[in-house]
């Protein structure tokens, strides 16, 4: 890289970022204080106002102020084969990033970057749990600038290994469902020799995208709504002296067990249906115009309706593919595919690498760029013992009989036998499930599926295992069976309830393979 290489004077984010700072300011006003605005406008006879909270809207004040500064004290920079960060006021701070150990370059655009045309960007590295650093906004050219120029440096310094790896590499190619044709290519391989360095493989269309709100997990989601529904109860009984608490302690003890088991019975169907609304909205807004390519170093994912996102997954750095699907998916014969990278952005929950629902063609494009030697390799089927149905019954029927018994016994009183019901259903899901785990080895890796209700399947090569385990299963017929786990870098695999000497000798082998093998793990 030479001196006139783009950044290589300190630069400052665009001027709109000082627009998403203070707006990072208010929202953290709003959420210290929205009781005292409650209380404001439906406690006239309360103030709401006293000491402690004037010390802390000028504390918040303060901050707002420090936020400017920081803004006008933030440089990056490239200097030396590295991304270099500047920032503080009171306290300074340095960080910085090898730039070939930059993981991915994303980008994020909410409506408000967009009508500003600027991008947030998110820098990961392979040695952090999360993005290393980000900026509140760039104009677009200059963060597309950014991620060329950390781009084009680590295609010279992988041309440069490239040229002293071994020339047996190949190219694979296939086509996809629209008839483009996509490559992957082995660790090997010269950057040269892709092709095609960018491809969309799959965009989701509008049916697409309800077929995947609706196979969403409801259950999941009502949780989530009934703990905000509790919280929000207590701070409303704070702010307005509404107990919600006291009332439904009144109407539990003036009704009958039989007739709080009805109204439940009647609550949770509408429960199940504001989930599902609030699911598909949130699918729509997350997911929409979701488009998934394959680029020269792996894949990327653009999606989003309000809030865009654009992120990255490298192909080297993926430990291990895993796809699921819940029955409705199943019908749709969609299935959810996740990619964990050796150290993957979380992105706060929003938009993790993978797709959330695609067609068996996407799946396939994955496990070929990820594991081209799959069909080529003779595969050794296994399954589990017999008494991981009796422990998965446990868990799932007997254990949560006890324990809805001992809640609800005061409440159903002689009606309390109605739970032993799921008894039988909890047995046949727990035969189901010994029945439906197999996983295979070969001389390269590892395929597992397992599950009933929720099917799921996982795909590993060996050079990517960075530890074995062999745990033996205490209550298993004299210590006869074990669980084997396998550790990556972005999280492990386990196979329970297998022979302790079959488990042995896994762990041996993928040793072997590991510590014999030339081929890095990321």
């Amino acid at each position: 890289m030479t001196e006139t290489q783009p950044f290589s004077q300190p630069t400052r984010q665009s001027s709109a970022a000082i627009i998403f700072i203070l707006g990072g300011v208010l929202k953290m006003l709003f959420r210290q204080l929205w009781v005292v605005i409650l209380v404001f406008f439906f406690n006239r006879k309360s103030t709401g106002i006293d000491g402690y909270t004037l010390f802390f809207l000028g504390l918040a004040g303060l901050t707002a102020l420090l936020s400017l500064l920081n803004y006008f004290n933030l440089f990056f920079y490239i200097k030396d084969g590295e991304l270099l960060l500047e920032k503080g006021v009171i306290r300074k701070s340095k960080i910085n990033v090898p730039l070939d150990r930059v993981q991915t370059v994303n980008f994020r655009q909410n409506i408000l970057h967009q009508l500003l045309n600027v991008v947030a960007v998110d820098i990961d590295t392979a040695g952090s749990s999360g993005k290393e650093f980000s900026l509140h906004a760039l104009s677009k050219p200059q963060a597309e600038l950014l991620r060329e120029v950390v781009t084009s440096w680590q295609s010279d310094v992988g041309s440069r290994q490239s040229a002293v790896l071994s020339p047996q590499s190949s190219v694979i190619s296939h086509q996809s469902k629209d008839g483009n044709l996509q490559y992957s290519a082995d660790e090997a391989a010269p950057q040269s020799e892709i092709r095609n360095p960018k491809s969309e493989i799959f965009k989701l269309a509008p049916l697409d995208l309800v077929k995947i709100g609706m196979s969403q997990n409801h259950l999941r989601t009502a949780g989530i709504l009934l703990a905000f529904s509790f919280g929000f109860a207590d701070d409303l009984k704070d702010a307005i002296g509404f107990d919600a608490e006291k009332k439904l302690a009144w109407w539990l003890g003036t009704s009958g067990g039989w007739d709080i088991l009805v109204t439940l019975l009647m609550i949770v169907p509408v429960l199940l249906f504001g989930s599902f609304l609030f699911t598909l909205g949130r699918t729509v807004l997350q997911y929409f115009d979701l488009r998934f390519w394959r680029t020269e170093r792996g894949f990327k994912i653009e999606s989003g309706l309000f809030t865009r996102q654009e992120v990255s997954a490298v192909l080297t750095k993926i430990q291990y593919v895993l796809w699921t699907s819940s029955p409705l998916m199943r019908l749709f014969n969609m299935m959810k595919v996740r990619m964990p990278q050796a150290s993957s952005v979380e992105v706060q929950g929003k938009l993790a690498v993978g797709l959330p629902g695609c067609y068996a063609p996407q799946l396939e494009a994955v496990r070929l760029a990820y594991f081209p030697e799959e069909k080529e390799q003779a595969w050794e089927s296994h399954g589990v013992d017999k008494i991981a149905r009796f422990w998965r019954f446990l868990r799932i029927g007997v254990v949560p009989v006890l324990l809805l018994g001992l809640v609800t016994r005061g409440l159903l009183q002689n009606e309390i036998y109605v739970w032993l019901v799921w008894l039988p259903i909890a047995w046949w899901l727990a035969h189901r499930y010994q029945r439906s785990w197999h996983w295979e080895v070969s001389d390269e890796g590892l395929r597992a599926k397992w599950g009933v209700v929720n099917s799921t399947a996982v795909l590993l090569q060996w050079h990517k295992v960075q530890a074995v385990s062999v745990r033996r299963a205490v209550f298993s017929p004299k210590n006869k069976l074990a669980r084997l786990t396998l550790y990556t870098a972005a999280g492990d695999i386990s196979v329970p309830y297998i022979p302790f000497e079959k488990a042995q000798a896994v762990q041996d082998f993928v040793l072997y393979r590991v510590e014999s093998g030339d081929r890095a793990w990321m």
